[in-house]
């Protein structure tokens, strides 16, 4: 919703809610009936409906009594409703200044995390060229597993990837076109062109993805077979993106280790059961370490 409803438009709207409790409080005090002290105790249609009704004038309280005078009771029991309706003191006003310092704080404090608000983030941050530097980058990966010329697309525009398809990358099996989220983009961005050499596990998502849709581009077609093949092959991609093969390394085990757990909900992506070191689907049975 984030590319569809511009940041300002709720903010916007905050403050002109806001604009009209100013005006309708500031006004309303400069009213003629405004200047009467204003009257907080209860309604006397609340008290009759719900509570004791209006005590009569003292007129008519003379009247309940033979000889004029009130009763005993009515003399030694405190009138409830005038206590009820005693309007208590009012607050004093708050300064001037000090009024006028609080409201500039408060749109300071909106201004600022509204000017954070619209700010581009993640991918969105990315100049042009660099985005088109780093596809290019992603590419040649994406080329070397498929064994054919192959693109990668950052899909901003979200017509192949995103919540709505409920996939983190898309590409046709043999195809020369994979798309992946731009989230996972700027991932594979930050690790190749900002350094950021520290294992990630967003890192490691976003390299197994590319790797995971290279190899759809390879022909692979089974879903599982495909992350099996990913988690090995995001070992040099990590390398080829500026990580140490430990570290690499150490995010595709963590890929595969949570593969289970991270596949609940889609039983097609857990890896087959020869994925292992010298299983059936080990690409690289000589070698010690898996993935």
């Amino acid at each position: 919703m984030r590319y569809w409803i511009p940041v300002w438009l709720p903010f916007a709207a905050a403050l002109g809610l806001e604009v009209q409790f100013f005006l309708g409080g500031y006004l309303g005090r400069h009213r003629p009936q405004a200047a009467a002290v204003p009257h907080r105790g209860p309604q006397a249609r609340d008290l009759s409906e719900l509570g004791w009704p209006p005590e009569p004038e003292p007129d008519e309280a003379d009247d309940d009594t033979e000889d004029g005078q009130p009763d005993a009771e009515e003399v030694a029991e405190p009138s409830y409703f005038a206590q009820a309706v005693e309007p208590p003191a009012l607050a004093p006003r708050r300064s001037l200044p000090r009024r006028l310092a609080e409201t500039l704080l408060t749109l300071a404090v909106v201004g600022g995390i509204l000017y954070y608000a619209v700010r581009p983030h993640g991918w969105d941050a990315v100049s042009k060229a660099n985005r088109a530097r780093a596809e290019r980058v992603f590419s040649r990966e994406a080329t070397r597993i498929a064994g054919h010329p192959a693109t990668v697309v950052c899909d901003t525009s979200f017509e192949h990837v995103g919540i709505v398809q409920e996939a983190d990358g898309a590409a046709q099996v043999g195809g020369g076109v994979a798309w992946l989220l731009p989230s996972l983009c700027n991932e594979l961005y930050q690790v190749r062109f900002k350094h950021h050499v520290q294992p990630s596990p967003k890192a490691g998502r976003a390299i197994a993805v590319l790797a995971h849709e290279a190899w759809h581009l390879h022909g692979v077609a089974n879903e599982g077979l495909a992350n099996c093949y990913a988690f090995q092959s995001g070992v040099r991609i990590g390398v080829d993106l500026g990580l140490s093969e430990s570290h690499a390394r150490a995010l595709m085990r963590e890929q595969l280790a949570t593969n289970a757990s991270d596949s609940a909900g889609n039983p097609a992506y857990v890896v087959p059961q020869g994925c292992h070191n010298g299983g059936r689907y080990d690409l690289h049975p000589r070698s010690t370490g898996f993935p």
